[in-house]
């Protein structure tokens, strides 16, 4: 999945643009894709210096509360609460998208790897050939949650809902993101494509799966 990720403030706030949090606290969920979308949005719009980020916890529901409450000026999430934020009438301020990943243990094989790609390749066709059936899915995730619970299939903004058919790691994409990582202090090091991807059973699973694919077209 290509997930977005919405930078939002309150209905009553006086930011409209990025530019306007410069020094204002942004709450992000550190360590999870959200938070690196949020860190990305701002510094192209300020200096790093500017940036003012305060811990929040991973629960998008949580983080939507603090900020309704005005514990920090802005925020950001992914679906279902940037639908959510909408309709309580808060204002994005601007989106991003993220590959959303997966993380095998070492000792994964070509074909488990294989078959995990063809089950997300024929998941992809469905969900691509009719999103507004698949959107309930995001409901169905948060029980119990009021604001989530009151939407409907056809609240969702369908552009915002975006998927492609999984391909090799872009050695050069991981290495950028790394990069950037290792200047934010996250990560430590440098770059070493041998330990981070495993080129040899990538290669294989994704030739199965094609193979595979290919054949059951026919």
């Amino acid at each position: 999945m290509v997930v977005c990720a919405a930078l939002i403030v309150r209905p009553d706030s006086d930011v409209y643009t990025p530019q306007e949090l410069a020094h204002r606290s942004v709450a992000i969920d550190h360590g999870n894709g959200t938070a690196y979308a949020a860190l990305q949005m701002l510094e192209g719009a300020m200096p790093r210096s500017a940036i003012t980020t305060v811990p929040a916890v991973t629960s998008p529901a949580e983080r939507f509360a603090g900020l309704m409450r005005g514990d920090f000026e802005a925020t950001v999430v992914q679906e279902p609460y940037i639908t959510v934020a909408e309709k309580a009438g808060c204002r994005i301020i601007a989106t991003t998208f993220f590959h959303g990943t997966w993380v095998a243990v070492p000792d994964v094989t070509a074909e488990t790897y294989a078959a995990f790609l063809r089950a997300i390749t024929r998941a992809v066709g469905r969900i691509n050939a009719d999103k507004r059936r698949y959107v309930s899915y995001f409901i169905r995730d948060f029980p119990g949650y009021r604001e989530v619970e009151a939407l409907t299939p056809e609240d969702f903004n369908l552009d915002r809902i975006q998927l492609k058919v999984p391909g090799p790691i872009p050695e050069d994409e991981a290495r950028w993101i790394w990069e950037w990582m290792t200047s934010w202090g996250v990560l430590h090091g440098d770059f070493d494509v041998t330990t981070q991807i495993n080129r040899t059973v990538q290669r294989q699973a994704h030739e199965l799966a094609a193979t595979t694919l290919a054949g059951r077209e026919r």
